[in-house]
């Protein structure tokens, strides 16, 4: 089963104490910096942008060691398992929620299905990995914790309190004004009673697939044997999953008229009035195989039917359960059985309004809306040894990088 230790993280010494110096030296997750926020970032000489998305992997293996050298990085006396929490504002609901889960070092096991105690739930591709593989040959470091999720039955609640009432080690807020807050975990017995939870339940990788991946990979090459991450246990009040919703840029129907025509054969087509309508409809049917569509500047709620078994329909080798799920309802049967969308013409986008207003400036021809997918649903089916079908989930808010970094060194570990 998993293997978690606790560690000794380097942080930025002048941030301590002084979120808002400590908010020029973070940094969000480097695949969602865009080139403007970068060239904003690298006006601070010392902001972690400059080593994790460096201008050559040499400079970054500088950089690092240079902030080490002059102490812009400091080092943990003691080993420790840390708390984090965000306090943040749900953009759908407009709702203020904390999410709190541990970080500490998860041992690098081959990916088997489960049967190592890491689950995968979502596919890699080996052209992103490459970047991240050249990092960390030359850093040997992580900048941010992956993201994982397990079913702990809520028992590290009571030491997660326990310490919160605290003053956080380290506290910063983001481009999202959303607090990102750090405790420290000394205590052997705390220590002790966090790892013996993560023995007992097998951890899901939500977001990082790429780094974990990497990370295996440079372990084998003699690099760390750990990698470091974030753990949030499936019962967290504060932990919300997101949904990826698909972008049509070519569909192959005149109008409404059409579109309709081409759905019932397998799906009940109903037209509402706004988006706020079938927003509504949608949450009121979630669990079922329900999806919501605009295009030529109407709203459709879409139910496939009761007739329809999506066992019957969706090939491939998955499992009865897999093929239940909606993602694979949308893509095999509404777009592609329906449709006839080919996969090269969907994208994905996060924020349905916005995938609203391209509709309306012709940037893309329709836009299919999808309900989040369950964590019962991801638990469930990676429980099978299953991986989750492409963009089924989002997390969020992400850790920042930079707040806590881990370096392996015999010393650390």
């Amino acid at each position: 089963m998993p293997e978690v230790i606790p560690f000794r993280s380097y942080y930025y010494h002048e941030g301590k104490g002084d979120p808002e110096k400590l908010k020029k030296l973070v940094a969000p997750p480097y695949d969602v910096i865009s080139e403007e926020e970068k060239k904003e970032l690298e006006r601070h000489q010392n902001n972690i942008v400059h080593v994790i998305l460096p201008k050559s992997y040499d400079m970054a293996k500088i950089k690092l060691e240079e902030m080490i050298e002059d102490q812009t990085l400091k080092v943990e006396s003691d080993p420790c398992i840390y708390i984090y929490g965000i306090d943040y504002i749900d953009p759908h609901s407009g709702n203020l929620y904390s999410r709190y889960g541990f970080v500490g070092l998860l041992k690098l096991v081959e990916l088997l299905g489960g049967k190592n105690g890491v689950i995968p739930h979502e596919m890699t591709f080996r052209k992103y990995t490459e970047d991240r593989f050249k990092l960390i040959q030359k850093t040997d470091s992580t900048f941010s914790p992956i993201f994982t999720i397990y079913n702990g039955d809520g028992k590290a609640g009571e030491i997660i309190k326990k310490y919160i009432l605290k003053k956080p080690f380290l506290e910063t807020v983001d481009r999202d004004n959303f607090n990102h807050k750090i405790w420290e975990i000394r205590d052997e017995t705390d220590i002790n009673r966090i790892q013996e939870i993560f023995k007992q339940h097998s951890i899901v990788i939500a977001d990082g697939h790429h780094r974990y991946v990497t990370s295996l990979r440079h372990s084998k090459h003699g690099g760390c044997k750990y990698i470091m991450a974030l753990f949030i246990d499936f019962n967290d009040p504060g932990l919300i999953i997101y949904t990826s919703h698909r972008e049509v840029h070519k569909l192959n129907v005149r109008d409404i008229k059409e579109l309709v025509f081409e759905l019932i054969e397998n799906f009940m087509v109903q037209k509402v009035s706004s988006y706020e309508d079938l927003n509504k409809l949608m949450k009121a049917h979630k669990g079922q195989h329900v999806f919501g569509c605009y295009f030529q500047g109407t709203f459709l709620f879409l139910k496939l039917k009761e007739s329809i078994n999506p066992e019957d329909v969706i090939g491939g080798i998955h499992s009865s359960l897999w093929r239940k799920l909606n993602i694979p309802i949308l893509h095999d049967i509404l777009l592609k059985d329906n449709l006839g969308v080919n996969g090269e013409d969907i994208t994905f986008i996060k924020d349905a309004k916005k995938g609203i207003e391209k509709v309306d400036n012709k940037d893309i021809d329709a836009l299919f809306l999808i309900n989040p997918t369950t964590l019962e649903e991801i638990h469930a089916v990676t429980r099978l040894g299953e991986i989750m079908p492409q963009k089924s989930t989002y997390f969020y808010p992400k850790p920042l990088s930079g707040l806590v970094i881990h370096r392996h060194s015999e010393e650390i570990e």
